[in-house]
């Protein structure tokens, strides 16, 4: 991508960002009486939602470690705890998963890990979280799905693709190797083929994909609206689809109306869905800031937070204090 190509880029996603922001306000001002229910938010709830998105990120977290130890790295928790808030918090601002990039760039500078070999490793993590969410959305919108709708008919088609896609992937290199009788030296199929690897994988992912629904059911109850079960499973598969296909960072916007969208077909009012969806945003952005914020200035900065001065050391031999 050539820097002109970059910068036109960049402009096209603030323009946009700044847009959606201003069709958003605008919504808001002419629906003000519908966000009525922000006043009525039940603090306990909130509290459980931060706890949640906390666990989220420790369970992400050791999608993102555990893989290192091939490499004899073995980070403490405040390091690949800290690592995950910074990358997904500048993920949130950053284009292109800026975030990822900074993650990156430390492993290779602090732990000397090839930039080609974390790339072959975060890609085995994708598609092992990939391939597991496309079986149980595939399955689950087989058999158990029963909406008549333009997005529901295509979802379990989108499975599908996501499936394949990801089984197709995960022996792409193989066949290459095979075709043209060469070795790779950086391949995710050495990580696939690691059986410890998979499992903590596979369950990490299964917990977030948990996690998830949670999620949904605290931000909608905060504000006073009960989502049944079945409706709340479909509602998560619909927007962890979403969460694969990033347009803006962290999906700003996109994600909120997605859900207001797909929970009208529930029949929750559209504006409230909104509240329940931008009340989970903030409580992230509440979790995110202020940890991805400490640990960048720690971990990438180097910095320490300023101490209390010794005056007794400052001062010469002959000026010391006697007592």
């Amino acid at each position: 991508m050539s820097e002109r190509t970059k910068k036109i880029y960049h402009f096209s996603l603030l323009i946009l960002s700044l847009l959606l922001v201003i069709a958003f306000a605008i919504y808001v001002h002419q629906n003000f009486a519908s966000f009525e229910k922000i006043k009525t938010i039940n603090f306990s709830l909130i509290i459980l939602l931060l706890g949640v998105h906390a666990f989220h990120y420790f369970l992400l977290g050791i999608t993102h470690s555990f893989p290192l130890r091939k490499h004899n790295i073995r980070l403490k928790l405040k390091e690949w705890y800290g690592l995950c808030t910074i990358s997904e918090l500048f993920n949130m601002l950053l284009p292109a998963k800026g975030g990822t990039v900074i993650r990156m760039m430390y492993m290779n500078d602090k732990n000397g890990l090839p930039l080609r070999e974390f790339l072959s490793m975060g890609l085995a993590v994708v598609l092992a979280g990939s391939t597991l969410l496309g079986t149980l959305g595939f399955f689950y919108c087989h058999f158990f799905l029963q909406k008549q709708n333009v997005v529901f008919e295509a979802l379990e088609s989108l499975f599908t693709a996501l499936l394949i896609s990801s089984f197709l992937l995960m022996f792409f290199s193989e066949a290459f190797n095979f075709l043209t009788k060469s070795k790779r030296k950086y391949s995710p199929k050495k990580y696939l083929k690691d059986k410890n690897f998979m499992i903590v994988s596979l369950a990490c992912y299964a917990g977030m994909f948990i996690l998830y629904p949670l999620k949904i059911y605290l931000s909608f109850e905060a504000i006073g609206i009960h989502i049944q079960m079945k409706d709340l499973l479909e509602i998560s598969l619909i927007l962890l689809t979403s969460s694969f296909f990033q347009i803006l960072p962290g999906n700003i916007g996109i994600k909120e109306l997605a859900t207001a969208y797909i929970a009208q077909q529930y029949g929750i009012q559209f504006e409230a869905a909104l509240v329940a969806s931008l009340l989970d945003r903030a409580i992230l952005m509440l979790f995110l800031f202020p940890f991805g914020s400490y640990f960048y200035w720690k971990l990438l900065l180097g910095a320490k937070l300023p101490q209390k001065p010794n005056w007794f050391k400052q001062l010469k031999p002959s000026q010391e204090v006697q007592i």
